[in-house]
């Protein structure tokens, strides 16, 4: 679900926007292409990865095993 964003510096009417056409009352670009929305959000990548929230992950993936996996067991087994 994306939800329209806009731009801070974005008029509080169409009317005040140097695209609104006066005579026309119309917006020259229209609703969907207007000047002041901004781009959707994209997700960070390192959140998907597996070694996302592991300390050891931060910069490279870990070495040999993945500590995070072996903590989940260890805490699964403590259960």
């Amino acid at each position: 679900m994306s939800t329209v964003r806009y731009a801070k510096d974005k008029p509080k009417e169409c009317k005040y926007c140097y695209w609104w056409d006066c005579y026309k009352k119309i917006c020259v670009r229209g609703e969907e292409k207007c000047y002041y929305i901004l781009p959707e959000k994209k997700e960070d990548p390192k959140k998907k990865s597996p070694c996302y929230g592991c300390p050891y992950g931060r910069t490279s993936p870990c070495v040999g095993v993945c500590l995070q996996k072996l903590m989940k067991k260890k805490e699964r087994s403590e259960k």
